[in-house]
């Protein structure tokens, strides 16, 4: 029998989905000047609607950009024999990473930390809902499991093949999930991923919640991120906790329960940025739907001491793992988008050297829905210089055309709630 030939899954960071990608010969991905990719990844929809963009339009013909693999990221998929990844970006003519790109984003921001001689690091986890039935019309698609109770033995009892496969395989690519437990909610789970370097720990949230999908549909399952399916529950979270390294140490808190200064300006700046870059930690007109203070998933910028209710929730239980959870990002939100998100306002916070409100102060209302938030983005004065004018026009235009699409759609549709009121009383 012939040797099988060996394949690559080139991972390439989008705006939606996490990463897009094509499936070659491995041999193809080792000339990269052989590769490219349509500059329409940045232009389409979750259901792949076209945006047109400073960058790609029907304009300019939507061209093509070469893609550069990123060794560093190269993994077997022991899972696939014969098949391994890598992550790989787009550049320009000359090599240089196009500033559209969001992982590009959050390898620039990086270089501003290390200005200050400091290194974030970053802990994503992700809530998730597990579907069992064939994809069709609403209610075709049933949750996984029979209970709802969160942190459920016997819901765990029900996931625990499903779990532990997902575990094993991550382990095998270098990423360690460090929980996988029930939540409240039909077909509702968590799990957590093991903190490491900023663009490192980016790189693996996109991959485990690929990884995770890709195995629930081998089982005839469906996860899915959708930050809010059902109106009388929870909606799904994708909270990232960060804190700040020098030379390998801890330096976001410098003595017990106690922030360093570097700790007070960069969550200061979480706090004052945090309007402005809603759009890309709540990226979908859904993503609004799970904003709800009684369900811990807050509407306006503040922070407490391991206060869940809190937008940034300051864990200070010992030095060595001090660190802020920031709360408002939902799980459907691309892992690149968030951490460049939440990187770019701390980022701000300590070089403006930010003061830090009180605990509990209400530090303002964060934009409520989409086009409230796609108005902050675009008006603000800072995120340009540190995310790059092209990155923000380009995802801004995306979102505009979200927002406009949603419009559309309940300006020409007779709702259930419109009939109820009138079929029967007018």
């Amino acid at each position: 029998m012939a040797e099988s030939v060996a394949m690559t899954q080139l991972e390439i960071p989008d705006y939606d989905l996490g990463i897009r990608g094509k499936v070659v010969r491995t041999n193809k991905t080792r000339q990269p000047t052989s590769l490219a990719m349509c500059t329409i990844v940045y232009g389409l929809s979750i259901v792949d609607e076209v945006t047109d963009t400073p960058f790609s339009s029907a304009a300019n013909g939507y061209p093509d950009a070469r893609l550069i693999p990123d060794e560093s990221t190269r993994v077997a998929l022991g899972w696939r024999p014969g098949t391994d990844a890598v992550i790989a970006d787009l550049v320009g003519a000359d090599g240089t990473p196009i500033e559209m790109s969001p992982r590009n984003t959050l390898q620039r921001l990086l270089t501003g930390y290390d200005e200050l001689d400091l290194q974030p690091v970053l802990g994503f986890e992700y809530e998730l809902w597990l579907f069992q039935g064939a994809p069709g019309g609403p209610g075709t698609r049933l949750p996984f499991g029979t209970t709802e109770n969160a942190y459920s033995l016997t819901r765990s009892a029900e996931v625990h093949s499903l779990a532990t496969e997902f575990i094993d395989r991550m382990e095998s690519v270098g990423i360690t999930v460090e929980m996988f437990h029930s939540e409240l909610g039909p077909g509702f789970f968590e799990f957590t991923l093991a903190p490491a370097p900023a663009l490192t720990a980016t790189d693996h949230a996109v991959r485990a919640r690929q990884y995770l999908r890709d195995l629930c549909a081998e089982r005839g399952l469906h996860a899915s991120f959708m930050a809010k399916p059902f109106a009388d529950k929870s909606g799904a979270g994708g909270h990232v906790h960060s804190s700040l390294t020098r030379d390998g140490v801890n330096v976001f808190c410098d003595q017990p329960r106690q922030l360093s200064p570097e700790g007070r300006h960069y969550l200061a700046g979480l706090l004052a940025g945090m309007a402005d870059v809603t759009l890309m930690l709540n990226p979908y007109v859904n993503s609004y739907k799970r904003i709800d203070p009684e369900m811990f998933t807050p509407g306006s910028a503040a922070w407490g001491h391991d206060d869940r209710s809190a937008a940034c929730r300051v864990i200070l239980g010992d030095i060595a793992s001090a660190r802020v959870e920031h709360r408002r990002p939902g799980a459907d939100a691309s892992p690149y988008l968030v951490a460049a998100a939440v990187l770019a306002a701390g980022l701000q916070g300590l070089r403006e050297q930010l003061p830090l409100s009180p605990s509990s102060a209400d530090c303002g209302a964060l934009p409520p829905d989409l086009r409230s938030a796609v108005t902050s983005f675009e008006s603000s004065a800072w995120l340009p210089e540190l995310l790059g004018k092209p990155f923000c026009s380009s995802f801004a235009a995306t979102r505009r055309a979200e927002a406009h699409r949603y419009e559309q759609w309940l300006r020409h549709t007779v709702t259930s709630w419109e009939l109820s009121r009138h079929l029967e009383h007018q």
